[in-house]
């Protein structure tokens, strides 16, 4: 039987599904003591510990004209939340399976931890284990404050059946709001205050002050989001062998920025002969760029990557277009030096250093009428550092296709 099609209750047997009387299931679907008190919200480890979840929502949605179904799965004890993709077919996948070599899942905490579990093929199409932290193992992602958070919700005349008629949710609104929500409980009031929220999407447990109620479905617009099924599970996720992205890509960086400024201090010693403040400006630069990457660094590490704009910063800092640029910009001036200089030594080489010479300054022309519009950029987005970067690379690579080849 397709999962959606009826509401189900699984049992501790793994692969045994039975249906169950509506009152029997609707008791222990309609329970979540991480927000009623029975338990409290715990901070996850990104790979150690088992994390184990008791229900298993079937979604439905439609945003920005695109249907979609994604299955979810919640841990109602400790206040935990697991995501799993759309297959590229459309179909949801509902199990986790870790073992396979396309696997991902996402676990988010109520505390603000939200870790990204991926297997890649890596050397010797080994699959490897990989989490993304953005490091919330450190810094807790701080939910925003809810819309109409305070406010309350007003009963409105619609209600709506889910589980093939088992349930019947009645539509709630905010006041002026344009969201509707389809809320299942033991009773509907006039007005519903909410407090916390737990599960994806904006769909599941909603805690009010009048008590537990089940968001069945979240309409905004032509756009909505819904609880096609739901289930009773006992299904758990070993993390134990996921390695931290962060911290791998940490190493490497510190690593590669050694590299570079025991290889800057050895273009320093070597300096000599031609063209020695254009050598000399190649080195202070590259000094102001490790600096800068050794203080990014630190930043990266010091704030979650979905909401600290200086971790955020220092993350795309690492690959900003505009110190490619200039960097290329004193590289062509250092080539036109030499250039000019073999001309006098070498009259012979007359015609190819002259060409030279004027390529390469028609080259540091395009590159510093890019390096200015890089700048304007980051004047234009100055809290927006991804935009930013992107607008950057945009011109970076049409400049690539353009810049002629002065060899």
């Amino acid at each position: 039987m397709l999962l959606g099609m009826v509401c189900m209750v699984r049992g501790q047997e793994r692969h045994r599904r039975d249906t169950v009387p509506f009152g029997e299931w609707r008791n222990q679907i309609v329970r979540a003591p991480v927000l009623t008190g029975g338990s409290q919200p715990i901070i996850i480890v990104p790979n150690r510990g088992q994390f184990c979840f008791d229900k298993r929502l079937n979604l439905k949605m439609t945003v920005g004209g695109r249907m979609a179904e994604q299955c979810a799965y919640l841990d109602t004890h400790n206040g935990l939340t697991g995501i799993l993709p759309s297959s590229r077919q459309g179909i949801p996948v509902t199990q986790i399976m870790p073992q396979l070599d396309n696997f991902s899942f996402t676990v988010m905490s109520m505390k603000g931890n939200i870790y990204s579990y991926k297997n890649a093929r890596g050397r010797g199409d080994v699959i490897e284990h990989w989490v993304r932290t953005g490091n919330t193992q450190s810094f807790l992602y701080q939910s925003p404050t809810q819309s109409g958070a305070g406010a309350a919700l007003a009963r409105k005349s619609e209600s709506r059946t889910y589980c093939d008629g088992k349930i019947t949710a009645q539509a709630y609104k905010y006041d002026g709001g344009t969201t509707t929500w389809y809320v299942y409980g033991d009773r509907f009031p006039a007005q519903l205050h909410p407090q916390k929220f737990f599960g994806p999407f904006g769909v599941g447990y909603m805690y009010t002050t009048e008590g537990l109620y089940l968001v069945m479905e979240l309409n905004f617009g032509s756009n909505y989001v819904r609880i096609g099924s739901m289930e009773n599970v006992n299904n758990c996720f070993d993390p134990s062998a996921y390695q931290v992205m962060e911290n791998v890509a940490v190493t490497k960086q510190q690593d590669e920025l050694q590299h570079e400024q025991a290889k800057v201090a050895a273009e320093e010693s070597r300096i000599s002969g031609d063209c020695i403040p254009e050598k000399q400006a190649i080195v202070e630069y590259e000094k102001i760029v490790n600096q800068k990457h050794e203080e990014r660094i630190r930043q990266m590490q010091h704030g979650n990557l979905y909401q600290d704009s200086v971790a955020q910063k220092a993350v795309l800092g690492m690959m900003d277009p505009l110190e490619s640029v200039r960097s290329s910009i004193l590289k062509a001036k250092l080539a036109m030096c030499n250039a000019q200089k073999d001309m006098l030594r070498y009259p012979q080489h007359a015609p190819q250093d002259g060409f030279r010479v004027g390529c390469l300054g028609n080259q540091v022309n395009l590159l510093q009428e890019a390096e200015s519009r890089m700048v304007a950029i980051d004047q234009q987005y100055p809290t927006q550092p991804a935009k930013a970067n992107a607008e950057k690379s945009r011109i970076y690579w049409e400049l690539m296709k353009t810049i002629p080849n002065c060899e």
